[in-house]
C-alpha cells in the first residue's frame, strides 16, 4: 500500500543542511515503526507526525506531555501497550506523546520548544542513559539544533511547516529505497 509510511527519525536530519530541522514524521498517515516481537508496530500519526490520537491536540487540558526516544515513541509495541496509551487509559485524560526513535536530549529540547502548549499539566521527559548522551554529542554538531540551546526564544515554527516536514521525510524514504535498490542490483 503506497499510502503507508515508515518512520523517519529526526536524527536522520543532523547536519543535512535542510532549510528546516524536522522533529517528527509524516503526518496523518498509517505508519510502520518496527518489528522486534514478530509483529510490526503500526500507528496512525497525528497532524504533526507523532504517535497520538489526533484529537488529543484539541483537548482543553493535556494531563501528560511526553518527550523521549524510541521507548517513548512506542518502539515495537502497539496501542494500548505504548506509554502514551497506558497513561491515557489510566488517567482518562489527554496525553501528547512527542517521543521519537533516535532522539537525544537536544532534539527533545527542540521538540518541547516547538510543540509544548500552555494547557499542559505535567511534562514527562523520558531519558535513556544507554544512548541519550552519545546522541547529544552528535546533535550538538548541528547548527539548527544548537540554536535551541543558545537562544531560549529560538523556534522554527514547525507547527506551521508540516507540509515541508512531510516532503522532507518522503524524500528521505525515497532516497533510502533507491539506495537499497541500487545496492541490491550491484
Amino acid at each position: 500500500n503506497k499510502k503507508i509510511q515508515v518512520t523517519v527519525s529526526p536524527n536522520n536530519y543532523v547536519n543535512k543542511n535542510n532549510p528546516i530541522f524536522p522533529l517528527s514524521g509524516i503526518s496523518n498517515s498509517k505508519t510502520i515503526f518496527c518489528n522486534e516481537n514478530g509483529f510490526y508496530t503500526i500507528y496512525e500519526s497525528d497532524r504533526y507526525g507523532f504517535n497520538n490520537p489526533d484529537d488529543n491536540w484539541d483537548a482543553n487540558e493535556i494531563e501528560y506531555f511526553l518527550v523521549g526516544d524510541s521507548f517513548t515513541h512506542g518502539a515495537c509495541v502497539n496501542a494500548p501497550n505504548d506509554i502514551g496509551s497506558v497513561l491515557r487509559n489510566l488517567s482518562k485524560k489527554a496525553v501528547l506523546n512527542l517521543g521519537y526513535s533516535g532522539n537525544g536530549p537536544l532534539i527533545e529540547l527542540a521538540t518541547l520548544r516547538e510543540y509544548m502548549k500552555n494547557n499542559i499539566k505535567k511534562v514527562l521527559w523520558i531519558y535513556y542513559e544507554g544512548n541519550d548522551l552519545s546522541g547529544l554529542h552528535i546533535e550538538m554538531t548541528d547548527k539548527i539544533l544548537m540554536k535551541y540551546y543558545k537562544d531560549v526564544t529560538f523556534t522554527q515554527d514547525l507547527k506551521l511547516k508540516q507540509k515541508e516536514i512531510d516532503n522532507l521525510a518522503a524524500s528521505s524514504i525515497n532516497r533510502e529505497k533507491n539506495e537499497k535498490k541500487q545496492s541490491e542490483s550491484e
